[in-house]
This record gives structure tokens, C-alpha cells and sequence, in this order.
């Protein structure tokens, strides 16, 4: 069980949204299980899902109108399959540039050693309209993932995935070039500074800070009946579609 806080600070969010704005999340694992709340400002959960990473089936549930939806999980693309992509898309990848450096400071989190690592992502062209960057500053510990998406083994070793980066946007593929070690294991704290070019010439930029703090973290058995629907739900197929229901 891992329990976290985020903070958002966006520069360009609307006036009638919260600046920052701040959730909280209990997410779980047990074998082929997943399961994650979402919390908010309350104190207790109003939005659950629940995924089996054997059948790659999801279910989206509002637990205050009591309603649920099934959805497949995401597919991941191996770097092969990328590139197959882009030879059948006539594309050509992004080139991204990343470097992670390890500070060499420790500490000890949650009973584990924790050590602290900057990565730096730029895009190639940062020059031109299109670039951006962003540091990545997060104390990492050798703990399993919650893993919520379910995804292969691949994705904890490829640059793509682990550094990772949203200066491309879909359906862009990026080409990450990474030097350093990979920030791998569980981020128990993270701060995330994107900054984006503006959108077309005359706009301004804009800055977008996210603040992921692991409050609790327990590797205590749990209890089957978590990943199990609850009873008395009623399917709603078009639940949440079209809104987001969680943070970055």
C-alpha cells in the first residue's frame, strides 16, 4: 500500500481552477491486482479503480453515485514496435535529449536507502518553437512499483519509459538519447518542472511544477475483497469518459 500527495502549480491555468492544486491517493498491489483511490481534499475515497493485470481488464468506479465502468488496460510499445511505426507512418522521431545525474547524497526513507538523482530532458530543436525542458529531482528507493497500468518488464528498462518525457505529444514518437544512470525504483519524493514553449508565436510560455510526496508506504498483506467490485454498483458506460480522473 503506498499513499501519496501531488501538488500542481500550473503559470497558464484558468482562473477558476486551483492553483495549486493538491490530491491525494491510496494505491495497492497484490499479485496480479491493482488497485487505486483517489481521495482528494477528503477523507475518503470517491473514485476507485481496480485493474487484473491477467485478464487486462479495468473497472472505473464512482463510489458516491455508486456507478462503474470496465475498460481495457493500455498497451505498451516496445522501442521495435516504435520504430515500426514510424517506417509505416513515413514519421520521423523527435529527438529528445536526457541526462541523469546522481548527486551522491543518501538517506534513509521508509526503511530503505534512498539515493537522489536530477534528470534533465530537452528536445533537440529547443532552439526553434517546438522545445522545452524539464528537470526531473526525485529521491528513489529499490522498491517494487504500484504498478497500476499493469506494464511489462521492458518499461522499467527502456529510457522511453523510465525518464520518460511530455515535450512530444502524441502522435509524435520520441527518440530519447540518455546518458547517466536511469532513475529507476520508487520515487518517494519527486518534483517535476516542465517547461513548455509557447503554443504559437505572441503566447507566452508556460511552467508547470508537480510535487509527488509518498506519505505512507506498507508491504502488509491484503485483503481480496479491495480488488473486488462492491456490491450494489450499477454499470454506467459512459462513466468519466472524456474527463480526467487523476493527476500527472
Amino acid at each position: 500500500m503506498m499513499k501519496t500527495q501531488t501538488v500542481i502549480t500550473d503559470s497558464d491555468t484558468n482562473p477558476n481552477v486551483a492553483n495549486p492544486s493538491a490530491t491525494r491517493e491510496i494505491q495497492y498491489r497484490q499479485g496480479t491486482m491493482r488497485r487505486r483511490d483517489i481521495i482528494g481534499e477528503a477523507t475518503t475515497a470517491s473514485i476507485a479503480d481496480i485493474a487484473n493485470c491477467e485478464t487486462r481488464v479495468g473497472f472505473f468506479i464512482d463510489l458516491e453515485a455508486h456507478e462503474y465502468r470496465n475498460y481495457k488496460l493500455v498497451k505498451f510499445a516496445s522501442e521495435a514496435q516504435r520504430g515500426e511505426y514510424l517506417r509505416k507512418t513515413g514519421k520521423t522521431a523527435v529527438q529528445v535529449e536526457s541526462k541523469t545525474v546522481d548527486t551522491g547524497e543518501r538517506k534513509v526513507l521508509f526503511g530503505h536507502p534512498a539515493r537522489h538523482l536530477i534528470t534533465t530532458t530537452k528536445r533537440a530543436d529547443a532552439n526553434t518553437d517546438s522545445g522545452g525542458e524539464e528537470i526531473l529531482d526525485g529521491w528513489y528507493i529499490d522498491h517494487e512499483p504500484p504498478d497500476r497500468s499493469c506494464a511489462p518488464d521492458f518499461v522499467r528498462s527502456e529510457p522511453y519509459y523510465v525518464a520518460g518525457t511530455a515535450l512530444v505529444d502524441y502522435p509524435d514518437v520520441a527518440l530519447i538519447h540518455h546518458t547517466g544512470p536511469l532513475p529507476t525504483g520508487l520515487a518517494v519524493k519527486l518534483k517535476l518542472i516542465s517547461k513548455l514553449a509557447a503554443v504559437k508565436k505572441g503566447t507566452a510560455s508556460r511552467t508547470i511544477t508537480v510535487e509527488k510526496t509518498v506519505e505512507e508506504l506498507s508491504d502488509s498483506p491484503l485483503s481480496p475483497s479491495l480488488f473486488q467490485l462492491p456490491n450494489g454498483l450499477h454499470e454506467n458506460p459512459e462513466l468519466f469518459r472524456g474527463h480526467a480522473i487523476s493527476s500527472r
